[in-house]
């Protein structure tokens, strides 16, 4: 909608200077009211208060997106792809919070995502509102204009990434109180108004989810170091009575070193994250405002102690369960769930909760229908599709590599695909096609734009000075061919979108496919070997999901990792390599990588007391990754066996059929679906196979086992078969 349909005659109103941290503040009268909302927007992050009171439980509201344009250069060079925009406003019913006579609304204002310091600022911090009240005399409105008044606040330096800096002394005690001193406050000016759509904030927010309390493991001087417990997003809780003007700083990490202080490799991979906290004399408790930390550790130093651990993420929940006989598909299971909702902020679904905090396109799309099987996350994820749809070139059909756009890596296929990748997850997991059919335009300018950056058959270049991955985090250094990867994804994309083509798409589509199939088998294809660019990190899993070659290239996949027992892979190839050997029936050869016990595997990462999942195989950068978490799906889909007949979207006809895995005696869980709650449960000693199958709501459902059908219904199913 349009600016005036959110707001009416409401203003954008900034500060008259540069301050990137304001505290708003408009007082106004009420009568008795039946009804009211509030309707604010505060760019970046924003806070609200009436009369003293918190407006909701939503933090670093409004959630990201491509707020409007903006003038920018990348790497020196102008940037002229032209992208949807929009700001997404949210909306509150405030009617208890009003009272007959004078009321004080107050917002506080941060950076966020609006002056996110990888990138070109947005503009100044702005506030617009409009507060709609329904009395016994008729309505009337409030709304943000030159009445607004505004203060600097405590909070000095806000640096989303990095840190922030308070200074308590700065900050107005009294300025939600009615009688508040005005002296200080000064006159907002009329920002102009983004040109851009406004809609009203649909996705989850942030919510503070639980309180950790935090454990002091060592201490030297005025440093205490304590543990959180594990590897969690958040923000710490300071309390301190130290004296007007004394310093407390807090430094965060994810690993420590034998002795319990901060691992400093650990420190500088998180790019020095901290705060500091400068104390006016009172007892406080004390935390950050417009950013949030990612970490196990936490340093204090000065006259405080940290008294807590607000973990805090997209208000999105488990809807699974998973248990089985074996530690590290456990683990991995509670890993996964642990590091996807720690990246899971401001709507977007993240890389990493620290470092970079970007919603890349590559990282969401690979664990997209991961997150939607094993967590309540279809509004979540139906935003962000949005800022998919958003962040495509208007002119070329590029796609970014990053949703809303920063500045960043990534590459044509396994990145640009998200365009069709994420929506068509959606619509396998929720049975809602809308967002697959509305974006058939956009993915056709996205294969014509793959069609542009192709030579012989292969998608072998993207924008001129921009990257061009194929896979990405092998353990070693990365062989697999860029083209070969990425002409994978452009057929893998247009194969998925034939089901629903127009009649006149389908014939050019299927040319191009057949051409990159035929461009593939002619450069990687060896046919003395039968095998694909060597088998070198899961090459012949690629052809083979593909259906190219002969059935060699299978067997030398198989051949290749029965031999090593480890996965040699990046983070497409990892989840390509794991899903085509549970769909031929080598369940027990994917158990054993899954379960592998090398120094590139999951197992190595429990065994050095991870929490999460990393970047990176070898341990480098971030620890808090969820790319890697993708094959999680596969403890649902072959180890439980809850899957859906190719057909079917949103679990309208459920097919249970677990791997013949020898190796795992026992394995239960449960997935949340679109036609009810899926439990399964089985054991085996070797000789017999005992299966309950529960089904919550009567649907389609049928369990198979060594090649036999056996009909659900609804409520248990239970069956005692040969293993």
């Amino acid at each position: 909608m349009k600016f005036e349909e959110m707001f009416g005659p409401a203003e954008w109103v900034s500060p008259g200077e540069e301050c990137l941290t304001p505290l708003f503040r408009r007082v106004f009268p009420a009568e008795q009211v039946e009804k009211a909302t509030l309707t604010i927007c505060g760019l970046g992050f924003f806070e609200a208060y009436l009369n003293e009171k918190r407006i909701g439980k939503d933090l670093f509201v409004p959630l990201d997106t491509n707020y409007h344009e903006r003038p920018m250069t990348v790497d020196g060079r102008p940037f002229l792809e032209k992208m949807g925009t929009r700001i997404l406003c949210p909306r509150y019913d405030v009617t208890g919070l009003l009272k007959t006579g004078r009321n004080v609304l107050g917002v506080r204002v941060g950076p966020g995502y609006y002056h996110y310091n990888h990138t070109p600022a947005y503009g100044p911090a702005r506030l617009c509102f409009r507060l709609e009240m329904e009395t016994g005399s008729g309505g009337k409105e409030i709304v943000s204009d030159r009445s607004v008044r505004w203060h600097e606040s405590e909070v000095v330096v806000s640096e989303f990434t990095r840190g922030e800096e308070h200074d308590y002394s700065r900050l107005p005690g009294d300025w939600l109180k009615e009688d508040c001193d005005g002296a200080g406050w000064k006159e907002v000016v009329e920002s102009p108004v983004p040109p851009t759509e406004y809609d009203l904030q649909r996705s989850p927010a942030d919510r503070v989810i639980r309180t950790v309390r935090p454990r002091m493991i060592a201490r030297k001087g005025s440093a205490k170091v304590y543990d959180i417990g594990e590897n969690i997003s958040g923000r710490p809780l300071v309390r301190s009575s130290a004296p007007k003007g004394e310093t407390v700083s807090l430094r965060f990490a994810e690993e420590r070193t034998p002795e319990g202080f901060l691992d400093e490799s650990s420190v500088k991979a998180l790019q020095g994250m901290y705060l500091v906290l400068k104390t006016d004399g009172k007892p406080r408790t004390m935390t950050s405002r417009f950013t949030w930390f990612a970490s196990r550790y936490i340093e204090v130093t000065g006259d405080a102690e940290l008294t807590g651990f607000e973990e805090i993420h997209a208000d999105v929940r488990a809807s699974s369960a998973f248990r089985c006989a074996d530690a590290t598909l456990n683990w991995l299971y509670e890993a996964y769930l642990r590091t996807q909702l720690s990246n899971m902020h401001g709507g977007i679904p993240s890389d990493c909760p620290h470092i970079e905090r970007r919603g890349y396109t590559g990282d969401g799309e690979l664990v997209g229908e991961t997150a939607m099987l094993l967590l309540d996350a279809e509004s979540f994820y139906r935003k962000w599709i949005g800022d998919i749809s958003d962040c495509q070139d208007r002119v070329s059909g590029h796609v970014q590599y990053t949703a809303p756009y920063v500045p960043s890596g990534g590459g044509p296929g396994g990145w640009g695909c998200a365009i069709v990748e994420v929506p068509y997850a959606f619509y396998r997991v929720y049975g809602d096609d809308s967002l697959l059919r509305g974006m058939y335009p956009q993915m056709l300018r996205y294969f014509d734009y793959m069609e542009a950056h192709s030579r012989d058959g292969l998608v072998v270049s993207d924008e001129p000075g921009c990257w061009c991955l194929g896979d990405w985090c092998t353990p070693e250094p990365v062989e697999i061919p860029e083209p070969y990867v990425n002409t994978y994804f452009y057929i893998k994309s247009m194969r998925r979108v034939l089901p629903f083509c127009r009649a006149e798409d389908r014939a050019l589509l299927e040319k191009r496919i057949a051409s990159c199939g035929r461009a593939i088998t002619e450069h990687y294809w060896d046919a003395a070997t039968g095998s694909f660019c060597g088998g070198v990190q899961g090459a012949d899993a690629f052809a083979v999901d593909l259906g190219l070659g002969d059935g060699r290239a299978f067997d030398n996949l198989v051949e290749r990792y029965t031999a090593s027992g480890a996965y040699d892979t990046g983070i497409f190839g990892t989840d390509i390599l794991t899903r085509v050997l549970f769909e031929r029936g080598c369940g027990e050869l994917a158990f054993r990588l899954l379960t592998g016990k090398g120094p590139y595997s999951y197992a190595n990462w429990m065994r050095q007391g991870a929490t999460t999942l990393w970047e990176y195989w070898t341990g480098k950068r971030s620890h808090s990754h969820p790319m890697f978490g993708a094959v999680t799906r596969y403890l649902f889909q072959y180890i439980l066996g809850i899957r859906q007949t190719p057909e079917s979207a949103g679990f309208r006809s459920i097919l249970v059929a677990p791997a013949h895995i020898r190796q795992l005696p026992s394995a239960e869980g449960s997935l949340a679906t679109k036609s009810g709650r899926v439990g399964v449960s089985w054991r085996h000693d070797g000789r017999a196979f005992s299966i309950c199958v529960t089904l919550e709501k009567s649907c389609k459902a049928v369990l198979r086992w060594n090649g036999a059908e056996y009909r659900l219904a609804q409520g248990e199913n239970s069956f005692t078969l040969p293993f």
